[in-house]
């Protein structure tokens, strides 16, 4: 029997599905006594067609997937891999008209879910505007750091304050910053599938008794996606402590209320997509710099409807 990590290795990289390969991907995703063995193989699909070609049979598969899938782990990477390929492959899809009925039955059918999960598409892709905000921010900043409380650097912090407080209200992304440097470590760059694994309780085992509950308690109060829960428990115990005493009590919570929504559907794996294709050593290309032609989109078209729902997307993508 196959690992999580040979699964997908398997769905990811094999050129040729034959029968029995997608006989055992709908058993695979089916099985509700081992859910991320179906969570890494929709993951290798997905990653198969993001980061290669056009696949009419596979894409066929994952919509099969959704309508087979008991567990929520799977079901929440089904329909983002469906939104994020719908994206990437725009021309194909529009043309491709014997594709609508089915996909509407998954995405449109249910509006909630589709609509929630693209909010955290085009929430996660606004992560690289973040990163050039904060490059700016530091190359403004730096100059007048002896000059605290001066009329220069307050004029600074008053230039950016629109900004700053427009970044505030981002859906998770200061977790990315954070993290960023813990995901070159050899866990995440030796081997593709850990950026995709889902959480396993007893990764906390790793740590010393003493401060495992503590961590349990920031995991639970302060929204992670499972990178970001993995990248912790990589970090040395020094800087873990670093970060603790930073995140504490009431500050914790409330961080945890403004940037959470943590009964999300979709929001962790978008933000695990994010970071492989961002950081990862094994692709260069990612699929959320489509987020901006968005609107232009077949799949925006059927997803964004209603005047509220059209502000709110509105306003994530600025």
């Amino acid at each position: 029997m196959l690992n999580p990590c040979e699964i997908f290795d398997n769905y990811r990289v094999i050129e040729v599905l034959h029968e029995d390969d997608y006989a055992d991907f709908l058993v695979l995703v089916q099985d509700v006594t081992r859910p991320t063995d179906g969570a890494m193989a929709v993951a290798g699909l997905t990653l198969s067609l993001l980061e290669g070609h056009w696949n009419n049979e596979r894409f066929m598969l994952l919509l099969k997937a959704y309508s087979l899938a008991q567990e929520e782990l799977i079901r929440e990477r089904v329909i983002v891999g469906l939104l994020l390929v719908a994206m990437k492959y725009n021309t194909i899809l529009r043309e491709n008209t014997n594709l609508w009925d089915p996909i509407h039955e998954v995405l449109v059918d249910e509006p909630e879910l589709g609509f929630t999960a693209l909010c955290n598409v085009a929430r996660t892709a606004r992560i690289k505007l973040l990163e050039q905000f904060n490059q700016q921010m530091t190359k403004d900043m730096l100059p007048l750091m002896n000059q605290v409380g001066s009329d220069d650097f307050y004029d600074v912090i008053r230039k950016h304050q629109g900004e700053m407080e427009r970044i505030a209200r981002l859906h998770l992304d200061q977790n990315f910053l954070i993290f960023k440097t813990a995901y070159q470590t050899p866990f995440f760059q030796e081997r593709a599938a850990n950026w995709l694994k889902p959480w396993d309780d007893n990764q906390l085992l790793n740590v010393e008794e003493e401060e495992r509950e503590a961590l349990e308690e920031m995991m639970r109060v302060w929204p992670m996606c499972d990178s970001d829960k993995y990248a912790l428990i990589g970090m040395s115990k020094m800087i873990r402590a670093v970060i603790r005493g930073q995140l504490q009590g009431e500050m914790l919570e409330q961080m945890g209320d403004t940037m959470g929504h943590v009964g999300i559907v979709t929001n962790g794996y978008v933000q695990q997509l994010y970071r492989y294709f961002r950081l990862s050593s094994f692709t260069q290309a990612t699929p959320f710099d489509l987020v901006p032609y968005l609107r232009d989109t077949w799949i925006y078209r059927q997803l964004v409807v209603g005047a509220k729902a059209r502000k709110t997307i509105n306003d994530i993508l600025g």
